[in-house]
């Protein structure tokens, strides 16, 4: 995926700017396997030629950046129709792909001094979100459908799930499709895919 693998790098050095660095940090925000993995590859080499030269600090890590810029201005499709208040009308924004087939995420709000997002989770039916570590608690609100957090829980429109800090899911699928309501931690660790999923 050689788009990802240059856009990372730019990333990675301060060298994307405008909608091309939004796009990227939306796939980043979203938990992008490939992008993480590519900006965290250019990141670890940037650092290590600022350590062989004689430049102080190296550069703040991809999520510190990530917050720093997603909470500088209103994010894109909200409207301000008082001061301070931002309003997001159904069918604005913009579903993002995560990496994960059939599953898209939007981007309500990232919160920066909890390291908190607020998303909508979307899976068409069948569609698997992988194993994943929760380092803070997860708070799941069904909208639409149904899902199942591994074997055990299926949760249907309308239900309520939180997961407490240090608890992990097997993965989440859906059997007729489905919209949640996420509010995740950034820090949140994705497991590594085995091949069932």
């Amino acid at each position: 995926m050689p788009e990802i693998s240059e856009q990372a790098a730019l990333y990675a050095i301060g060298a994307l700017s405008g909608a091309e660095r939004d796009d990227f940090e939306r796939l980043l925000a979203a938990g992008d396997p490939s992008a993480t993995a590519e900006v965290e590859k250019f990141q670890a080499l940037a650092e290590a030629l600022v350590d062989a030269t004689p430049i102080p600090a190296p550069r703040p890590n991809i999520k510190d950046r990530l917050l720093a810029t997603a909470t500088k201005s209103k994010p894109a499709g909200f409207n301000e129709p008082e001061p301070g208040v931002h309003v997001l009308r159904k069918g604005d924004g913009t579903w993002r792909e995560t990496g994960y087939p059939g599953v898209t995420t939007k981007i309500l709000h990232l919160e920066k001094e909890t390291r908190m997002a607020t998303t909508l989770l979307r899976l068409e039916p069948g569609a698997k979100y992988p194993p994943h570590h929760h380092t803070q608690m997860e708070q799941c609100l069904v909208l639409t459908g149904d899902v199942r957090l591994g074997d055990n829980v299926h949760i249907h429109a309308g239900d309520y799930e939180k997961a407490l800090p240090g608890t992990d899911h097997e993965y989440l699928t859906s059997d007729t499709g489905c919209e949640l309501l996420i509010l995740s931690c950034l820090e949140d660790e994705i497991k590594t895919v085995s091949h069932t999923i």
